[in-house]
């Protein structure tokens, strides 16, 4: 089922319409548990009072280069999937059937910011690897990895925040 979209203004001023094919963005969601495994093991590297006193900084960083990295290519292929099959931009009027829905402008907002997550969310983690391989190239202390587990940590919090808004969205019109 088509849900309700999001029109927006591309650079030369066309009328673009964002539509959510649910179904098969779930499907697409589900058919990635590597995402998902991958993720969460990269939130169990940040829970500092977890990690063993014997474990060098540089292993420690190094373990965030690896689980950072993994990360950010599964998330390219998965943001790209979605952004390709399951959201879907029409030019022209917005669908007649969008306006029937009585949350219609909230929709659409949602939808808008969903597809706007996808990219801060990339480029924060592409940001987040780059400082990984810096400590791990320049060496650091213990204080700085904790420092860094904190912000990785955040992202992963936002990246949650996400899952959450496309689920909603799916919910929506399942």
């Amino acid at each position: 089922m088509i849900a309700p979209s999001a029109t927006v203004r591309d650079g030369d001023n066309t009328s673009q319409t964002i539509l959510i094919n649910a179904a098969f963005l779930q499907e697409i969601k589900d058919s990635n548990p590597n995402l998902w495994l991958a993720a969460s093991e990269l939130r169990a590297l940040c829970e500092t009072e977890h990690w063993d006193a014997d474990t060098t900084s540089q292993a420690l960083i190094k373990q965030f280069v690896r689980a950072l990295g993994e990360l950010r290519d599964l998330i390219a292929f998965q943001f790209g999937l979605e952004e390709s099959y399951g959201y879907l931009r029409t030019v022209g009027p917005t669908p007649q059937l969008a306006h029937a829905s009585p949350d219609f402008e909230e929709v659409q907002q949602q939808l808008q910011l969903a597809l706007e997550q996808h990219q801060r969310l990339y480029l924060d983690l592409c940001d987040l690897v780059e400082q990984s391989e810096e400590l791990q190239y320049r060496g650091c202390d213990r204080s700085a990895v904790v420092t860094f587990a904190e912000q990785v940590a955040h992202f992963t919090r936002q990246m949650t925040r996400h899952e959450r808004l496309e689920a909603e969205l799916i919910e929506r019109e399942l």
